[in-house]
């Protein structure tokens, strides 16, 4: 049963990684040799959503799991089948290291109640900390699970929308690679809808699509380049809710906002018009 008892629950692990796995990061959002600071050693910048791989990691993991691990599983006969993730929500405190091995704490700090039939809305904290125990990055993941609504818990804040009522400022065009999610799968996040044809059929989706957090780092690395002229250091939080699917190969525009106060909203919209990424918003430091 998924309720408020669920509140509090977490788990703990180690991840590891080097300078590899970030250039991996990297080219599995789309960086390419016109890009030398995300694909070659020299140099090297990680791309700031790189940060929300202790989320997701299956790959340098202690203890292991063959998918990524939440706090969820510490429920028994949980139904998982069909858990959509809603929101994601990044704030980097301290520049990402190139290679370290990081403390993770997965914490369910809210289950809100959408009705009955409607699900809950689930939040995890995953707190990221070095080996002195300071907090380097810090994301928080929503997920919709359609089974357990009607419990009679709180509802669920609505999400403000930082995209001003006028045209962009700024429009950026892009395109998911052909293999985007099997390459974005070798980070980690190895559900097999991104991989395999049949179970993506079998969840209502004519091919695999391309992962949540993939479109956010494909949004992420444009925006470093079109509005921090590459710079990664000046990002200091993204967020953004979940919409629509992707596919690969699919085209995309990046429609983007100055909001004033060291801030861009965005929106993501595919060649179809459908929104994959909504009420996104980044915070930098000038």
């Amino acid at each position: 049963m998924l309720d408020r008892s669920a509140e509090g629950l977490s788990l703990e692990q180690q991840y590891s990684y080097t300078w590899r796995d970030v250039i991996l990061y990297n080219l599995s959002v789309g960086a390419g040799f016109d890009e030398q600071q995300f694909v070659y050693e020299k140099g090297l910048q990680a791309i700031p959503t790189f940060a929300t791989m202790p989320c997701t990691a299956t790959f340098g993991t202690e203890p292991y799991s063959p998918q990524p691990l939440m706090p969820t599983a510490l429920i028994p006969d949980l139904k998982t089948a069909g858990t959509l993730h809603m929101e994601h929500e990044l704030h980097i405190l301290r520049d990402i290291p190139l290679n370290a091995s990081l403390h993770v704490k997965k914490l369910i700090t809210k289950v809100y109640d959408r009705g009955e039939g409607k699900g809950a809305k689930i939040v995890v904290e995953v707190t990221a900390s070095d080996r002195q125990g300071l907090p380097c990055f810090v994301n928080t993941m929503s997920y919709l699970n359609r089974w357990y609504g009607g419990f009679g818990g709180e509802r669920a804040p609505r999400t403000p929308d930082p995209i001003p009522d006028r045209g962009p400022g700024m429009v950026l065009e892009g395109r998911f690679a052909d293999n985007a999610p099997l390459l974005y799968r070798l980070n980690g996040d190895t559900y097999s809808i991104h991989a395999d044809t049949a179970a993506a059929q079998a969840a209502g989706f004519r091919m695999p699509i391309v992962h949540g957090l993939c479109s956010l780092g494909y949004a992420c690395r444009i925006l470093v380049n079109g509005c921090f002229a590459g710079d990664c250091g000046k990002l200091r939080s993204i967020r953004s809710q979940f919409k629509s699917i992707a596919y690969p190969g699919d085209a995309f525009a990046l429609h983007i906002w100055d909001t004033g106060s060291n801030g861009y909203a965005f929106r993501m919209l595919n060649d179809r018009g459908a929104c994959i990424l909504d009420r996104g918003q980044v915070n930098f430091q000038a």
